[in-house]
């Protein structure tokens, strides 16, 4: 939507339990490895094992189809995307080709036929099918199922297009974005125009506007999510060719900042803040280690450049994270924060191994120059220190 008069303020319209779904975990005991200090730090090339031993620690947590909801079986995708495998029946399947099929979950189906085409089965209750509009989208997004990758719903099947022409059409400006802008500009690219439900026109970056406005440690999981989806979203835009510039440019600046905060607040075991950018505080807790540390280093795996992937706070969050999947392996685990961990391991393996991709924005926009398209992987650069921008002003 092209906004005449911007909210400064904007207002989100959602329960405490649907922003938060995935993001309050059960207390678990377990200390944190002991990691004070960088002389015993491994190397990149010793670290590397470890990161692929709690990844594949994880593989082998099979979700059964009959027993976990959509919700936590898409968590599993989001880490493992279109390889990620669960058990039905007792046999080892694909999740993608198994979702694809026409399941249902509490007698519902996991896709349903609309007016604009189609969607994922919206929420219902906490944990269920979606926690948050365009959440399921989103995690196709990362998988890279393409657009004509069909759903079977009781009333014949959709494609990711329908999922995506719908959600164009369902954009409203009082709701949370994150993840229609994670999901949107994956399958549309920065420069998409289109309308909505009642005419009025939309531009991407009204997207990275609202999620600029709205970021705060009050968004989901610390705003963790909302920086990814920024990260993405600016990644997407670089992988396109163009300066960052307007509201774009923006978001790479609160990408930065709360690069250094993360920084800042990390604790001497390489731990992140339990209280995320808002204060510095440690948990002596596994399972709250493993949500508040993972959820922040998949931000940071999606937003940092790669010369900055090997500095020494950073492999220290990546062993105390790997060092706690594996020690506390059998230990009972929430499939949200365990996924997201996952996700941002998988990231690093990604982006450090020579034979590996790691998806740091959509493959699908063209770029101004062509030869981009055959680079490994983004490598955003730091901009330098910019001064505190006032409050902009209304988009004509």
């Amino acid at each position: 939507m092209s906004f005449i008069v911007r909210l400064p303020l904007l207002v989100l319209l959602f329960s405490s339990s649907i922003m938060f779904a995935g993001c309050n975990s059960e207390r678990a005991t377990s200390p944190a490895p002991d990691i004070t200090g960088t002389e015993n730090l491994e190397s990149p090339e010793e670290l590397l094992p470890k990161v692929e031993q709690a990844i594949e620690i994880a593989r082998q947590h099979y979700l059964a189809s009959e027993e976990h909801s959509p919700w936590e079986i898409y968590h599993g995708m989001l880490a493992f995307r279109k390889d990620y495998q669960l058990k039905k029946d007792g046999k080892v399947v694909n999740a993608l080709e198994w979702i694809s099929s026409g399941p249902t979950f509490d007698n519902e189906p996991w896709f349903q036929k609309t007016e604009f085409g189609g969607r994922a089965h919206p929420y219902t209750k906490s944990n269920a099918f979606e926690g948050h509009k365009n959440q399921s989208l989103a995690i196709l997004a990362m998988a890279d199922v393409p657009l004509d990758h069909q759903f079977q719903t009781p009333d014949g099947p959709i494609t990711v297009a329908d999922i995506v022409a719908n959600a164009q059409k369902e954009i409203q400006e009082n709701e949370e974005v994150t993840w229609s802008l994670w999901a949107l500009v994956h399958y549309l690219g920065p420069d998409a125009v289109w309308e909505d439900k009642k005419g009025e026109e939309w531009h991407m970056d009204d997207l990275v506007y609202m999620q600029n406005a709205t970021l705060s440690n009050e968004s989901a999981c610390g705003g963790t999510h909302a920086l990814f989806a920024l990260a993405y979203a600016r990644n997407t835009y670089q992988n396109s060719g163009q300066r960052l510039r307007s509201y774009w440019l923006e978001a790479d600046q609160k990408i930065q900042k709360h690069i250094e905060e993360a920084k800042a607040m990390q604790n001497l075991d390489g731990s992140f803040s339990y209280d995320y950018f808002f204060q510095k505080s440690a948990s002596e807790n596994f399972q709250e280690r493993l949500e508040t540390t993972g959820h922040t280093l998949e931000f940071l795996m999606m937003a940092l450049p790669d010369d900055r992937l090997n500095e020494d706070w950073v492999r220290k969050a990546l062993s105390l994270l790997a060092n706690d999947i594996i020690n506390n392996k059998d230990e009972p685990v929430d499939y949200s924060a365990l996924y997201h961990a996952i996700d941002g391991l998988v990231i690093y393996r990604n982006r450090m191994s020579p034979d590996r991709t790691a998806q740091l924005g959509s493959k699908n926009v063209p770029t101004l120059d062509q030869s981009k398209s055959e680079v490994k992987v983004l490598k955003p650069v730091v901009p330098p220190v910019i001064p505190e921008l006032p409050a902009l002003p209304p988009k004509p």
